[in-house]
């Protein structure tokens, strides 16, 4: 399960603590996102990772800066590899925005989009001026675990608005990010992503464990004070309704409405009438739909497939042809 240690968590927000400098910035920064892995995080920056830091021992961290992001090969100064005291970590702080300048370098000639809009969403929806009215909060993004076999882009829950109160009856949800339409067929397309999360979700200990590291990590990015959202009036944290049935989310990016590719692998889904039956035994299939504009995620934004067919038909009607 991906989480962190006590120790680790306190280390990150005490004000005294080893790690408090690189937290703070993060809290500052709405550019950077820190995310939970077992017993280490990683600090993104548009997708990248600007910082691994890894518990190695009571009183000490690793620290790690990919240097394939570098490929201007211009010298950089590298703050230490390991982290023994609070001043060492302001130095990782202090070395941020030549780190920054490095990704932002690599990725004008390795543009990876779907990362950059993985971590877009989940400010938009667990740390910003509109957090508090989403009904969704990201614990993940990148999330692979080989022990699971599973892969998702984005790990979440379901908090709707009007229970939110109780702090509980929170769902999974799933979602997988493609950036246009050249990322909707083959290996990592829709209709294999479907096959893998149903493979995922049946294997009830395989499903269970990855409830328990959503739940653990949203309770620690809470702690963290990286979740902005009222809190019930229980005081208690996340609390997963473990036998309710998950959503998976499809998002989809800057898909051209004039392609035919979506239509055709909906439809090439949509006549599986003995698949789409077995999926919905395991899971409720969602595609998202912005409010105008913008990534906040609400219920009322999650069309069924029939819902998202009918709504790309629309389109295609308005348009009045192909490409």
């Amino acid at each position: 399960m991906r989480a962190l240690s006590k120790k680790f968590i306190n280390d990150l927000k005490s004000t005294d603590g080893l790690l408090q400098p690189i937290l703070q910035r993060v809290q500052l920064d709405d550019s950077l996102m820190l995310a939970i892995r077992n017993n280490y995080i990683n600090i993104y920056y548009r997708g990248g990772n600007l910082l691994r830091v890894t518990q190695q021992n009571k009183s000490s961290y690793g620290s790690f800066f990919d240097e394939k992001y570098n490929i201007s090969s211009q010298p950089m100064h590298i703050p230490p590899s390991i982290i023994t005291k609070h001043s060492e970590a302001k130095e990782w702080v202090d070395a941020f925005p030549c780190l920054k300048e490095a990704i932002d370098l690599f990725l004008s000639k390795k543009n990876k989009p779907e990362r950059e809009f993985q971590q877009l969403v989940a400010r938009e929806n667990n740390f910003s001026t509109i957090s508090n009215e989403s009904e969704y909060f990201l614990s993940d993004i990148e999330f692979a675990d080989s022990d699971l076999g599973a892969r998702f882009d984005m790990l979440a829950i379901r908090c709707l608005a009007s229970k939110r109160k109780n702090g509980g009856n929170c769902r999974v949800a799933l979602m997988e990010m493609k950036y246009g339409d050249g990322a909707l067929a083959g290996k990592s397309g829709l209709l294999e992503h479907l096959h893998d999360i149903h493979a995922l979700i049946s294997d009830k200990n395989k499903y269970k464990s990855l409830q328990m590291t959503i739940q653990s990590q949203l309770n620690d990015l809470d702690e963290l004070g990286l979740l902005c959202f009222d809190r019930c009036k229980s005081g208690t944290g996340v609390e997963l309704d473990v036998d309710g049935k998950p959503e998976v989310i499809f998002i989809l990016a800057n898909h051209n409405p004039r392609s035919t590719k979506l239509r055709s692998i909906l439809k090439t889904l949509a006549d599986d009438v003995g698949k789409i039956a077995k999926y919905a035994e395991c899971f409720d299939l969602r595609f998202f739909v912005s409010t105008f504009a913008g990534y906040g995620l609400h219920s009322a934004c999650m069309l069924t497939l029939n819902q998202f067919q009918k709504l790309l038909c629309a389109q295609k009607a308005n348009d009045g042809g192909d490409q």
